[in-house]
């Protein structure tokens, strides 16, 4: 819930904080206690070798003997930067898919040159350039509505100034369940919180009625151990979609020191009745994002999973009944975490945080664009696009105008004026002292990107500021951060919740009410002046 601050006035980023988290020594962390994600993300790296014989074995066939599984494993992003440019060695990424487990994928690095192989594949799969008309168009038929509430909003009591003159301070209610609360969600009119727990429970509470439990919801038609990680209250009445962990009651893994995990179902259930309406397989691991989406009219679902896949689910317009289902076509990823749509583009395009990467994929052909390396050196677990309210050029931040200014003269659409939006990510570090903790301080970036003004050009991600401190640890796993246009709160592995200024970078409170243990989740209310945040603990 909410809290108070514990800071007198912003703290810069760059002095020192005493706050009762002692060093520890800098030592390898053995095997036996590194996290299952540190072993798959290490794991993926060591098997590299392995793979570069296989792809090298595929690439000196003749295309006309390739078959349609080797041709799918041929990245996408790299084949983007060979359309438009004579063929030539150039690095590509591929991601083989063996049957057995999927813990033996990998990322690497290639040398394609024959031409005849590439020209197979956009035969299979024709690529659209990025054409700022079409996007323009798509735009002004399907408005977003991402940023109705921010902290400048007008007849809003909406949360818009965090220190010591402005202190948060902890409401009395019980919010809480019998498990880790791992994730939490808002009704689209603020009027229902509704968190999901570990021990496979989902409760709905009632914010403007004291947070009074309205529904506790159990998958009774479930044999084998749920565990509830995400989920999003639907457009249609009464349904709520979610995602998270399935375990085998029976079957015990040393690997995970937990139960074997199964594959991971979205579960949609009818909130009134409590009852589960639909099941959509798909995911071979935990699901750890569902985002539901209106593209041209249509209804779909995206969901992201530790097994790497990024998956559209198309539904009916009772969002319970599924028309199909598409995996991403990427090639590379070996986890994937969260995605944000990217603003004015009538929800073609989203951005991903996946590995320690962002990649661009475009939503309507399912396929990746580009690829943004390397953000952090373990992985980038969270990311979404926000309103900067007190950006440098308050101009600039109206991206409703730049749609307007992408006027259409003639056929041609004006190439001086590029549209761009605001990204911020949070990600973690290699831990390198012990279990969970690295030397090196995690870190929230704020990003811009650019959107090319011309067909077929490029999307550009450029690095605006760092969000940091030397007592900011934060390498948990299913961590959010969230932000209201003005500040970034960003949850740590001992119970605090750090509060970055955006304009000046510094630290303008420390809210410490969980117990010292991970903070999971953390949401500002769009209109009212309160603040949620979940832990493992009270």
């Amino acid at each position: 819930m909410s809290s108070k601050s514990n800071s007198d006035t912003d703290i810069d980023i760059e002095s020192p904080m005493t706050d009762g988290i002692a060093e520890e020594p800098s030592t390898p962390v053995p095997t036996s206690v590194m996290s299952k994600e540190t072993r798959k993300l290490r794991k993926k790296k060591q098997l590299d070798s392995d793979e570069e014989s296989y792809m090298s074995q595929v690439l000196s066939q003749d295309a006309s003997t390739l078959t349609d599984e080797q041709i799918d494993l041929l990245d996408t992003d790299d084949l983007m930067e060979c359309m438009n440019t004579p063929v030539k060695k150039s690095p590509m990424k591929k991601k083989k898919k063996p049957t057995e487990s999927k813990k033996s994928r990998s990322t690497k690095k290639l040398n394609i040159v024959k031409t005849d192989i590439i020209k197979k594949y956009l035969d299979k799969k024709v690529i659209e350039p990025f054409d700022p008309r079409v996007i323009q168009q798509l735009a002004l038929e399907y408005p977003d509505k991402y940023w109705q509430f921010d902290a400048d909003t007008e007849d809003s009591q909406m949360i818009n100034e965090i220190n010591a003159d402005h202190p948060l301070y902890p409401l009395a209610v019980d919010v809480c369940d019998q498990g880790a609360v791992t994730g939490m969600t808002l009704s689209d009119d603020g009027t229902l919180l509704v968190t999901f727990s570990n021990i496979g429970a989902i409760k709905i509470w009632d914010v403007h009625h004291n947070l009074t439990c309205l529904r506790h919801i159990r998958d009774r038609q479930e044999t084998q151990i749920d565990e509830f990680y995400c989920g999003q209250l639907l457009p249609a009445d009464e349904l709520l979609v979610t995602g998270g962990k399935l375990k085998n009651r029976h079957r015990w893994s040393a690997e995970d020191n937990d139960n074997h995990i199964m594959p991971c179902p979205i579960k949609i259930f009818n909130i009134i009745t409590g009852e589960r309406v639909a099941v959509l397989d798909g995911h071979s691991e935990e699901i750890l994002c569902i985002k539901a989406v209106q593209f041209k009219g249509d209804n779909y679902l995206l969901s992201t999973s530790q097994d790497g896949y990024i998956i559209k689910w198309h539904m009916a317009q009772d969002w319970i009944t599924l028309l199909d289902s598409t995996p991403m076509i990427d090639g590379a990823t070996c986890m994937a975490f969260t995605v944000s749509f990217l603003p004015n583009t009538g929800n073609k395009y989203f951005l991903a945080a996946t590995d320690e990467h962002l990649r661009l994929y475009d939503f309507e052909q399912a396929l990746l664009l580009q690829t943004f390396a390397d953000m952090y050196s373990s992985y980038c677990d969270c990311g979404k696009f926000v309103n900067w309210v007190d950006a440098p050029v308050k101009e600039e931040t109206d991206i409703e105008k730049q749609v307007e200014e992408l006027a259409v003269t003639d056929g041609e659409s004006k190439e001086s004026t590029n549209q761009f939006a605001w990204f911020i990510s949070r990600g973690a570090e290699m831990c390198d002292v012990s279990d969970g903790v690295s030397s090196i301080p995690n870190s929230c970036i704020l990003h811009k990107l650019v959107y090319p003004n011309k067909k077929g050009g490029k999307f550009e991600l450029q690095t605006i500021r760092k969000y940091t401190h030397e007592s900011y640890h934060a390498n948990s796993w299913l961590v959010k951060i969230t932000s209201n246009g003005r500040y970034v709160l960003a949850p740590t592995i001992y119970g605090q919740i750090f509060v970055f200024n955006m304009k000046t970078g510094k630290v303008s409170a420390i809210i410490k009410e969980h117990e010292d243990i991970e903070v999971r989740d953390v949401i500002f209310h769009p209109y009212l002046p309160l603040i949620f945040s979940s832990s493992d603990g009270k």
